[in-house]
């Protein structure tokens, strides 16, 4: 770590990164330095650099790729096509930056390969073939995210390509560096070792990690080319074997401070909840028992014991008969003393224009079955004492006075449980108006009106930020006496053990190419065992979280998640609506309502909810949490899975195309979420003609955020 940060440091003048930075590429990429004179120094400064410092990080893998990858449920605007500028131009300098270090890299071997022997002789080349790997890998983050770009990085000012130009490109690059790459060869210097922090130079990682973004990247042509992905896919696969063992993931030690070596995830202000697409694809999937996760001692929990357990008891419900409280309340003039109390209109508590089976519902509890990993992912509201990990970010605990009429200590105590109203109030005493000049309403029901959220599970529903009338949910918002993000402490947020800077960054996984392979061999692009490959998949998955005794109860599990998928290989038979209880808080007793799965030819997938694929992509969608958004985005723009509810709001949507309010009975489209990220202003303020070239690749006479990737799902 030490050596790597010293690394990055000696090397600031061979590429600055940072948002303000625009043409890095903008110069002669042959001209080399004395500081460029070893090409692993630069190709440490394209793999650092590319971690993202804290700046960076929030912006473009928070706010941007996890946004959209539905895995933040806090922050839905940019997965509902909203863009922001600057943090667009925060993800374009840093990716031309380090393609620029990683081109320099390759230069610098060329021009002095004629001149080495011996070691570096026969070093350097290894070299320059990770630096083209690493370099195509960055190109996938730039080209996945905004689209059209360049394939010359010899040019002063690069000519941008298509994206499936660019594709071509990165195709051949990756194969020719996996066939350049001598596995005998080793570093012989702790300097060099030490100026790659993923695998200090371990040629047969090197090549695996090749292999596997070969796999990759021929897959994500599985809709648009499938003769050339099959091709390129049996390549790859006859290549090697490619990254099968999470001793090979290409990862990278995470740091505390402020640089680009520090924690992706680490900003403490950000709540980083669950969102409902989440919640919905890990409830009962895998059919393993809450309780035994919650015994665990070894990796998330401190104290199993039985009293401690006990704690958890009457939280835990069956989520096959029981779907939560339903969100609603009557609303009531409060400065009218004759209707205070009395019923008017019923008044839904959240926008139930989506797809999603579970909107409408607060589960408060937690299920009893689980997919283990959820709580490897996720703190449940008012349970952080007991995390093995805890101590970098404040979770409190929250209680609301029974007596509704102030808060504890000025607004709130902690005693372990989490209980507020479910409806937020607007009182006045102002002649019937609030503040903004609203009528004063309040919005009560019937007994009781406190909830107790401790322990539970549920997630945001993409577009709650544009829903008014999630305002009016006290389990989002608050009551008057607390009014801000009460989802903070009312919804699982993000564990601490991807926010405190000491964990390692994972670009790829061992379990993605399991997954890929299953995949292509059910696709028919190469030959082999379909089940065993995606059971591997899932079982790398359970190993790296340090979950692995329970990967094998959970590949035979057959119980439906909330969307209609379940794990059992072998078990494709589709779900059918049932009986579920809920709580109807108007009358105060359980009630039964049709639970009904998504109807599965009206969903972007359009086939089947629980067949094969749904399977391989759902798996490798829980999986990749939560290192890889990105890649997360990219599979559901390329095959509309796994199940992603359509956006919710009380307000039109105007980045997506064609949504309203009624638009999800009719079944989702590709124009519901969104495709690509704008360019930012820069990029046409230094090169307006190569910006209006990059959209008309795109068939884009304008910016917008919709418009499908060249390889992704169509309209």
């Amino acid at each position: 770590m030490k050596t790597n940060r010293i690394l990055a440091f000696a090397l600031g003048a061979l590429v600055a990164v940072s948002c303000a930075d625009f043409e890095a590429m903008n110069h002669n990429p042959k001209a080399v330095n004395s500081a460029d004179a070893k090409p692993y120094y630069a190709l440490n400064k394209a793999i650092v650099a590319d971690q993202q410092n804290p700046n960076d990080a929030e912006r473009v893998f928070v706010l941007y790729w996890a946004d959209i990858a539905r895995q933040d449920g806090e922050n839905s605007s940019r997965a509902v096509g909203a863009s922001n500028d600057e943090w667009a131009g925060c993800l374009y300098s840093l990716s031309k930056n380090s393609i620029t270090a990683a081109t320099n890299a390759v230069n610098i071997v060329d021009s002095q390969i004629n001149a080495l022997a011996g070691h570096e002789g026969a070093f350097y080349p290894n070299v320059k073939a990770a630096a083209r790997i690493w370099r195509v890998y960055l190109m996938t983050e730039f080209v996945d995210s905004f689209g059209s770009f360049t394939t010359d990085f010899e040019a002063i000012t690069p000519e941008y390509k298509s994206v499936e130009d660019c594709y071509l490109y990165m195709l051949q690059e990756v194969s020719q560096a996996v066939n350049d790459i001598n596995t005998s060869v080793a570093p012989e210097s702790d300097l060099e070792k030490d100026s790659d922090p993923a695998y200090k130079f371990d040629a047969t990682k090197w090549k695996n990690f090749g292999i596997s973004m070969w796999m990759r990247i021929a897959m994500r042509l599985s809709e648009v080319k499938p003769d050339l992905a099959k091709t390129e896919f049996a390549k790859a696969a006859a290549a090697g074997t490619g990254i099968v063992e999470n001793a090979g993931n290409f990862r990278i030690i995470e740091g505390s401070g402020w640089d680009d070596l520090a924690g992706v995830m680490s900003r403490t202000w950000d709540w980083q909840s669950l969102s409902q697409t989440m919640a919905n694809l890990t409830t009962n999937l895998g059919g393993v028992n809450v309780t035994e996760v919650l015994k665990n001692t070894s990796r998330l929990y401190k104290d199993a014991s039985a009293t401690r357990l006990n704690a958890y008891t009457p939280y835990i419900k069956d989520a096959d008969e029981y779907l939560g409280i339903k969100m609603v309340g009557r609303k009531f003039k409060k400065n009218d003393p004759a209707k205070e109390g009395t019923d008017t209109e019923l008044v839904q508590l959240y926008e139930d224009c989506t797809d999603s089976p579970t909107q409408g519902y607060f589960f408060d509890g937690l299920p009893s079955k689980l997919d283990p990993r959820a709580l490897a992912y996720f703190s449940l509201p008012g349970d952080y004492d007991n995390r093995i990990e805890t101590g970098y970010c404040s979770f409190p605990s929250i209680k609301m006075d029974p007596d509704y009429k102030k808060w504890k200590d000025g607004k709130r105590f902690i005693d372990g449980k989490v209980k507020v109203h479910l409806c937020s109030s607007n009182y006045t005493t102002d002649g019937g108006k609030t503040a903004d000049g609203r009528d004063s309403t309040a919005y009560h029901f019937a007994d009781p009106t406190i909830v107790d959220a401790t322990f539970s599970y549920n997630g945001l529903v993409c577009g709650y930020g544009y829903d008014d009338k999630s305002e009016l949910n006290g389990l989002i918002n608050g009551d008057p006496y607390y009014n801000a993000n009460m989802y903070g402490v009312t919804y699982p947020a993000l564990q601490e053990r991807y926010r405190n800077c000491q964990e390692y960054r994972v670009f790829f996984g061992a379990w993605e190419t399991h997954f890929l392979k299953a995949e292509a061999i059910i696709r028919g692009y190469i030959t082999g065992d379909a089940k065993a490959e995606y059971e591997a998949g899932i079982k790398a998955s359970f190993e790296y979280l340090g979950l692995g005794e329970y990967a094998n109860a959970y590949i035979s599990g057959t119980d439906y998640n909330r969307v209609g998928t379940s794990v059992a290989w072998n078990h494709t038979a589709e779900p059918q609506s049932f009986q579920i209880d809920f709580f109807n808080p108007e009358t105060g007793k359980l009630e039964k309502t049709t639970y009904n799965y998504p109807t599965a030819s009206k969903t972007l997938y359009g086939k089947a909810l629980n067949d094969q694929l749904a399977k391989i992509i759902t798996q490798k969608y829980i999986a990749n949490c939560p290192w890889l958004p990105l890649e997360n985005w990219s599979d559901h723009r390329r095959t509309g899975l796994p199940f992603w509810e359509t956006p919710v709001s009380s307000t039109e949507l105007n980045y997506l195309d064609g949504w309203t309010a009624s638009s999800s009975k009719a079944g989702q489209k590709v124009g519901f979420y969104a495709q690509r990220m704008k360019y930012p202003a820069k990029f046409n303020n230094a090169s307006p003609e190569q910006y209006q070239n990059a959209l008309s690749l795109m068939g884009m006479t304008e910016e917008n955020t919709v418009t499908p990737l060249w390889w992704a799902k169509q309209r």
